[in-house]
């Protein structure tokens, strides 16, 4: 029987714990119920004096196959953005190893360099190829001078593109063309992010939020606003800020309000996440650009509405029901927060709204009904 290679260059890793967890976790799904799986993870770290230096992990996914290939390098950067390389190591790799492995589908996850790799790939082996996007510059890096052409070369000849949004899906459709956009959104991990009735204190609000700290995120928007709101108000306000970055640290020593709490919790497991969120009123999210956001549709699966930037795919996740969508001036965001804790939500009704869409199960079905079809057609 043919086998289906799935393809990533997002992986987690020492430096990077929650890279490309999504990718991981739809691929475990997939895994569980599909035969002829072979997940291939391509990991190009820093070495601060190696110049070149392989290591592989052969090891097994339920029935499949998983092959761990990591190259550290101080040139790491160089070797990441030079689809080529990646090519020519991973076809030699191949052959060398597994000389009888028919490839009928190569399932790329997103397009640089991944995609480009997966379409050489795919060019090489004679089998079809599709690409999931998750990338908010997929669509800048079509007039990228060197790999513009190449990269919706790659687009314009795979059998199928998902993406995780309609956003994003309307985004590349617009600039490769393409006729056969799908969208499927990210697993939520269901076990972990469900509902489980609220114990309010009218004494005190609790907001919680999720990122990492960088642009395109807005941690001014969330501070800044509920420091605002605190003024207004004699209740207690207690904020988690869940993850690390550099906007972070911009606010770790301001003096607070008596009304006020920040818990500066850095990164932690899922499962203290899903915790957190349980006991949390309202959850905040600040962005400048999402193109589907993970943590909004986690805090939803447990029954926690949202104040979100009303911005790329967010409006696809929140409506009346279950939060409100502010554009991103300090001024929107206080109103926001005074309107949102004014609101009672029905919280199972949110979970249960949300739940059965970004299960692994849902998820994983929807995936193997696009192999099915792109492997059944010409």
């Amino acid at each position: 029987m043919d086998s289906i290679l799935i393809l990533s260059f997002w992986n987690p890793s020492k430096q990077s714990p929650n890279k490309g967890i999504f990718i991981h976790e739809q691929v475990d799904a997939i895994c569980k119920n599909y035969s002829g799986i072979v997940f291939l993870e391509v990991n190009i770290l820093p070495s601060k004096s190696k110049l070149f230096q392989k290591e592989i992990v052969n090891g097994s996914l339920y029935a499949n196959t998983l092959i761990s290939i990591t190259i550290y390098s101080f040139l790491w950067k160089a070797l990441y953005i030079n689809p080529w390389f990646t090519f020519i190591l991973l076809k030699k790799y191949l052959r060398t190893n597994y000389n009888d492995l028919k490839l009928s589908l190569i399932h790329s996850n997103v397009i640089f360099p991944c995609g480009i790799v997966g379409h050489l790939l795919a060019r090489h082996y004679r089998s079809k190829h599709i690409i999931s996007e998750h990338w908010s510059k997929a669509e800048n890096l079509l007039k990228h001078a060197v790999y513009g052409k190449i990269a919706l070369k790659a687009y314009k000849k795979s059998k199928a593109i998902i993406c995780v949004s309609s956003f994003l899906a309307n985004k590349i459709k617009s600039a490769t063309g393409h006729s056969n956009m799908i969208i499927i959104p990210n697993i939520i991990d269901t076990n972990l992010f469900h509902h489980i009735p609220k114990i309010t204190k009218p004494e005190e609000i609790r907001f919680s939020c999720c990122a990492t700290w960088k642009a395109p995120k807005r941690l001014d928007l969330i501070i800044n606003g509920l420091l605002k709101f605190a003024s207004e108000t004699n209740q207690r306000l207690i904020l988690n800020v869940i993850g690390n970055g550099i906007q972070k640290e911009a606010f770790l020593h301001i003096n607070l309000p008596e009304n006020v709490a920040i818990n500066w919790l850095g990164y932690i497991p899922k499962a203290e996440i899903a915790r957190i969120l349980n006991q949390t009123d309202v959850f905040l999210h600040a962005s400048e650009i999402e193109t589907f956001s993970i943590v909004v549709a986690e805090a939803l699966s447990t029954g926690t509405p949202v104040l979100a930037s009303n911005k790329g795919a967010l409006p696809e996740l929140i409506n009346a029901s279950n939060g409100i969508l502010v554009e991103n001036t300090l001024e929107a965001w206080i109103k926001g927060i005074r309107q949102i804790i004014k609101i009672s939500y029905n919280h199972l009704t949110i979970s249960q709204n949300v739940f059965s869409k970004f299960s692994p199960e849902s998820v994983a079905q929807s995936i193997e009904k696009v192999y099915d079809d792109v492997l059944n057609n010409p």
